[in-house]
This record gives C-alpha cells, sequence and structure tokens, in this order.
C-alpha cells in the first residue's frame, strides 16, 4: 500500500500476514476425556503506521503580516523527505484449552513485536522558525506473555459463579536507536533527551 504522506520515493510499503492452527483434540491418538478442547496457534504478521502530518517531507511556508509587508514564515522543514512507514512485525504463538466439560477454559499466549524505523517528532528551537520535525529513529521490541484462566466454581440450574483470572508479563527496549539523533550521554550510554 502506498501513503501520500511520504514523498515519492519513500511511500510504498508491503506489509503481509500468515498464521494456522492445530486442533489436537480432534487427533485420534488424543485420548484425555477430561479435555473437550486444545488448539495450537502461531502467526506473524506485519503492518505499517503512518500517523504523521499531511507534507512533513518538503518545505513549507506560513504567508504572514510583518510591520504592513507580506513575509514568508517556515512551517515545515525538508529534512523529512526521506521519512517512510513505521513497520511493526509480530509472531505470536499459543494454546487455547477447554477442561471438564467447559468448566475451565483458557488461554496462554507468547508474543514478540519488533517496531523498525520509529517515526518520531524530534523538538527544535523556535528560532529555526519551526518547532520540531519528523524522522524515523530506530528499532523497539516488545516481548511478554499473557495467561487468561476462566472457571465456574458453582455451575447450576439456577446460579452460575464464575472466577477470572488476567495474568500478563511485558517487557520492551530500544534495540536501535540513529547515531545522528544522539545528543546526550548517561552512565556510559548514548541516548536522545528531548
Amino acid at each position: 500500500q502506498a501513503s501520500s504522506r511520504f514523498a515519492k520515493d519513500s511511500r510504498w510499503g508491503n506489509f503481509w500476514s500468515l498464521g494456522g492452527a492445530w486442533q489436537i483434540s480432534n487427533e485420534e491418538w488424543f485420548k484425555a476425556a477430561w479435555v473437550d478442547d486444545m488448539k495450537l496457534k502461531v502467526s506473524y504478521g506485519q503492518n505499517g503506521n503512518d500517523n504523521i502530518s499531511n507534507w512533513l517531507y518538503t518545505d513549507r511556508y506560513t504567508i504572514t503580516p510583518s510591520n504592513g509587508q507580506v513575509s514568508l514564515v517556515p512551517s515545515s522543514v525538508q529534512k523529512t523527505e526521506d521519512i517512510t512507514w513505521e513497520k511493526v512485525g509480530e509472531f505470536n504463538a499459543g494454546v487455547d484449552f477447554s477442561f471438564f466439560k467447559s468448566r475451565l477454559t483458557g488461554t496462554v499466549e507468547y508474543f514478540w513485536r519488533k517496531t523498525t524505523d520509529m517515526l518520531f517528532s524530534f523538538n527544535m528551537p523556535i528560532s529555526n522558525g519551526y518547532s520540531s520535525y519528523w524522522d524515523n529513529i530506530g528499532d523497539m521490541v516488545n516481548e511478554g506473555v499473557e495467561f487468561t484462566l476462566n472457571g465456574d466454581i458453582i455451575r447450576g440450574k439456577d446460579l452460575t459463579w464464575s472466577a477470572n483470572l488476567n495474568f500478563s508479563y511485558d517487557h520492551n527496549w530500544i534495540s536501535k536507536l540513529a547515531d545522528g539523533v544522539k545528543n546526550t550521554h548517561l552512565d556510559g550510554y548514548a541516548g536522545y533527551v528531548g
């Protein structure tokens, strides 16, 4: 797909996904009578983000009156003419299960998500005539596990008492930051402060 928010040579992006599942409980060799349903699932997909304003890849000016004269004030800078899609690739693997005639159900899932070419707005001194510019600055990884458990503690004709448990662990980090945007050092590490 293409986005007119990027310059002509940077506006196209290809994004795809693929997934599959295996219903283990339907296999002939699977003999656990207390298991109603068990499914393994895995997927990988990509998507793109173009959530920025229009025309940021070119110089823009605002016409402003000044002391009875017409003046041009810059509102964006062509520094960002090569910005492109922020891309996110995500891998998921998990198990869905149902036990004891659906009295206990749940999901366990692992995910790994990598964002590349992150779009970021950099602050600029207002003396430049504009306050910020956009650029693709680096990559970030997000990884974690999610666990959901649903159970019927009491299941009667007139009353059902259920309980739900959710647990998640999430860890993310910047895996790459462009050298050109590192403007400070802290404890021996270079990074960006804005």
